[in-house]
């Protein structure tokens, strides 16, 4: 089950977040800027260079957010430069060609249902039921060009492989600006794990129901926190997403670069470690969505939503959970790039 387009009742929502990408752009750079750390002086660092030239490990990290922009509709043009700061470096015209070829090769290629995102934009996320204790394709929720099939299919590409269809990599440079961005999507709790609710607001499984008997909340953007009008209610997943300023990338020093270097290595090949992580992840998802209230369902039937109720302490709890992803996410990254060019491909 791919994640629907936001309808008129979420477009609102999305367009005032401070920060409606994953991490926002200070959480994906603070990945990219412990990774950059924790690569420095290797092999790694000199491929990473010599393949992204005079883009940074910064830019190529939120530049997948930033082809957001590239409009489908508008025969693949970048209307809007200037409306997210963050996306400023990548607005020259070489770059957003760069952008508007990506998103031409990923956009409607798998097919995308009526109301579904474009390809691309499914590559960020999979919707696994928080029930499930590991990701296997074939779950509710997954597909094949997923975030850990996007992953694989990166991967392949920077080992020399083709990139498995329907996702698309036009060279080794395109796999790994990808590949930099979803290291760290993969690591935000409900970027993996969705919680399934039925009419009343009570989970339920969708890999032991009937089909229709389940929705799904979308990793928590159908799930709203009350707030004190004239505030915009907001999702779950946009509080999930966006960072305080103690955790981006200005604050990434030897201390955080100490606490990534203890991060254990992942075992096995390569191509497992995506589908390795999703599963840890899961375990966060479920941590993520323990002790919420759900109201019953509201909202028309094609865009349905539930208020949200936070028990005590929880900010504290996803406080300390978003450091820990985070560090866990540049640290796995640094990894990854390391083994690429260490590794040989299998």
């Amino acid at each position: 089950m791919r994640r629907l387009l936001a309808t008129a009742l979420f477009a609102p929502l999305i367009a005032t977040a401070p920060n409606a990408h994953a991490w926002g752009a200070g959480g994906h750079q603070a990945v990219a800027t412990l990774a950059a750390g924790l690569i420095r002086g290797t092999p790694a660092e000199a491929q990473v260079k010599a393949l992204l030239g005079d883009m940074t490990l910064q830019e190529a990290a939120i530049w997948p957010d930033c082809v957001k922009g590239i409009s489908a509709a508008q025969g693949y043009t970048y209307p809007n430069p200037g409306k997210y700061a963050s996306c400023a470096s990548l607005e020259t015209p070489e770059r957003i060609a760069e952008m508007a070829s990506y998103v031409r090769r990923n956009d409607r290629q798998c097919e995308p249902k009526p109301g579904e995102e474009s390809c691309h934009q499914q590559y960020h996320y999979t919707d696994v039921a928080i029930q499930r204790s590991r990701y296997i394709e074939g779950f509710a929720g997954t597909s094949g060009h997923d975030i850990v099939g996007a992953m694989q299919a990166a991967i392949a590409v920077l080992q020399g492989r083709p990139s498995t269809p329907p996702i698309s990599f036009a060279s080794k440079r395109e796999a790994l600006i990808v590949l930099t961005h979803l290291v760290g999507d993969l690591h935000e709790p409900l970027h993996v794990g969705s919680i399934y609710l039925d009419g009343d607001g009570h989970a339920v499984d969708p890999d032991k129901v009937a089909t229709g008997d389940s929705e799904s909340t979308q990793g928590g953007n159908r799930l709203l926190l009350p707030v004190v009008p004239p505030a915009r209610p907001h999702s779950l997943h946009t509080t999930w997403d966006n960072i305080p300023d103690s955790l981006d990338a200005r604050h990434v020093d030897a201390a955080w670069l100490k606490q990534a270097r203890r991060v254990h290595a992942t075992p096995g090949a390569l191509q497992d470690w995506p589908a390795r992580w999703a599963s840890e992840v899961l375990e966060q998802a479920y941590d993520a969505h323990s002790g919420l209230g759900y109201s019953a369902r509201m909202g028309e039937s094609h865009s349905p939503h539930w208020n949200l109720t936070l028990p005590a302490g929880y900010n504290a709890r996803m406080a300390t959970m978003k450091q820990q992803q985070l560090t866990r996410a540049g640290a796995r990254l640094a990894q990854l790039l390391n083994a690429l060019w260490t590794q040989p491909a299998r």
